[in-house]
């Protein structure tokens, strides 16, 4: 800058009337140029991040990938989702894209969320709407030409476990299903089956998915049958109760009823194989889920009315039906409902309340002369409408499809007598909160819905707390409580 920027305009000689006069507004800066940049100068501009890594080495870093599996397998890790989050992301900004390590991670947090967890279903919907874990199933598409087909049967159950169904990745995993039909054992079909039934992608309807690139892949339909069938040709095995009744109520998830093998109907099979590992009553008692898959097996062919109805009831001994259907309420279906609501019926909870829409919660529903009912709608509302919640990925762009046990809910609601609306996640979330009300509004009017306005009083929250100025609190109670029913001693008199 120059001096007469700040304002130094001398004209005269210099003092002591020494030297030419020189004129100073015409003297411009020196500017200097290094020849040379110092090292000073680079580190001071360069990141914190950037210092600590030494761009000059020339030994290769070290493998990162058993320093991993060994902080997943620790004991504080293996039952923290975060944790394995955390050892997941390090990896991978440590450079690492080890398909070993991906496997790992997803499987690991499959199974701190299968049905015997203590996590609630808004835990595991808020885990998979993650960045992190989005990421985690990103790198798991991008390594699928390094991932073994041995762990086909371990992702999908993981992914049934979360609830999380992956289509740019499905594709691949239900190939290599078909390719080895004939060689996984008798645990990897049970588990393949039920899985892709849970997923909602068996049975017989078209199961195509849209890829990255939005190309669509062929058709995976009948992929359970295929499935059963290859089961009903294995021999009988003695240590399997499990993997019998999980393959039956996969064929009764995925409407495979009809399914004939060598020796007719599959679903028989299978379940008289799972009876003959229950020989008395303390084993079945025992026995965990197998209760649970048989009796629902046995309640959905007596509501549906298969073909194989007969088979299957005549393939469960009485005293086993009698043993299930005593210990259903206490013992059985209190362990198998998930625990809390999920986020998105939470959310259609509130559009209702917002609405002034009477509806019951995960309330039970049944054919009316049962004794028992066997599944919980959504939301009950009169006259006899059940409202279902479907937060499941859909199989591509405006292509939802809700999961297995929602279908196979929705379908015995439909039997005995219920009209059924599903709300779908990947709908319903884009939706403003006044979008929300009027589609509730407006199914109301479809479905024919009706209120009870005496219902509505008796519900009505009173105020607890006087609506005025403070300091003017009036001091005389302006409510009394609703008397109580009259006693039996005077009832009569």
């Amino acid at each position: 800058m120059s001096l007469s920027r700040l304002g130094c305009r001398f004209r005269g000689p210099c003092r002591g009337g020494r030297g030419p006069r020189l004129r100073w507004s015409h003297v411009r800066a020196i500017t200097y140029t290094p020849t040379m940049v110092s090292m000073e100068a680079l580190r001071a501009r360069q990141p914190k991040e950037l210092l600590q890594t030494d761009v000059f080495r020339t030994v290769p870093p070290e493998d990162l990938t058993p320093t991993d599996l060994a902080d997943l397998a620790s004991a504080e890790v293996a039952t923290n989702p975060a944790k394995v989050l955390e050892i997941y992301r390090r990896h991978v900004m440590s450079g690492g894209m080890d398909a070993t390590v991906f496997i790992r991670a997803f499987a690991q947090l499959g199974f701190l969320f299968d049905p015997n967890c203590f996590f609630s279903a808004a835990d595991r919907q808020i885990l998979t709407r993650h960045k992190h874990f989005r990421c985690l199933a990103h790198d798991l598409w991008k390594v699928r030409e390094d991932l073994p087909d041995a762990v086909v049967p371990l992702l999908l159950y993981s992914m049934n476990c979360l609830d999380y169904r992956c289509a740019p990745l499905l594709p691949q995993l239900l190939e290599v299903t078909r390719r080895h039909l004939a060689t996984w054992r008798v645990e990897a079909l049970s588990l393949l089956l039920h899985s892709i039934a849970s997923l909602g992608i068996g049975g017989t309807s078209p199961l195509i998915f849209d890829d990255a690139a939005g190309h669509r892949s062929g058709d995976f339909a009948g992929l359970t049958a295929k499935l059963a069938q290859e089961l009903a040709l294995r021999p009988f095995e003695e240590d399997s109760v499990q993997d019998w009744a999980r393959a039956a109520f996969g064929m009764v998830m995925a409407e495979d009823y009809d399914v004939e093998g060598p020796e007719g109907h599959v679903l028989p099979l299978l379940v008289a194989r799972a009876c003959e590992l229950l020989p008395t009553k303390t084993e079945l008692e025992n026995s965990g889920w197998a209760q649970f898959f048989l009796y629902q097996t046995l309640y959905c062919v007596d509501v549906e009315k298969p073909a194989c109805e007969e088979a299957v009831k005549r393939a469960m001994p009485m005293w086993i039906q009698e043993v299930l259907h005593h210990r259903w309420l206490d013992h059985i279906v209190l362990l198998a409902q998930p625990q809390g609501a999920d986020e998105m019926q939470r959310d259609v909870d509130r559009c209702l309340q917002r609405t002034n829409t009477q509806a019951l919660l995960n309330c039970s529903f049944g054919r009316e002369w049962d004794e028992q009912h066997c599944w919980f709608a959504g939301f009950l509302m009169e006259p006899k409408v059940a409202l279902e919640c479907d937060s499941m990925l859909p199989l591509g762009m405006g292509r939802p499809r809700p999961s297995g046990w929602l279908a196979l809910k929705s379908r015995v609601a439909r039997k005995v007598g219920f009209r059924v609306v599903t709300l779908h996640d990947c709908f319903w979330r884009h939706l403003t909160e006044d979008q929300k009300d009027e589609q509730m509004l407006r199914m109301r009017a479809q479905m024919g819905y009706q209120h009870d306005p005496g219902l509505e009083k008796i519900q009505k929250k009173i105020r607890q707390t006087p609506h005025t100025y403070k300091g003017l609190e009036t001091k005389r109670k302006e409510w009394t409580p609703q008397p109580g029913p009259p006693s039996d001693d005077t009832a009569f008199t």
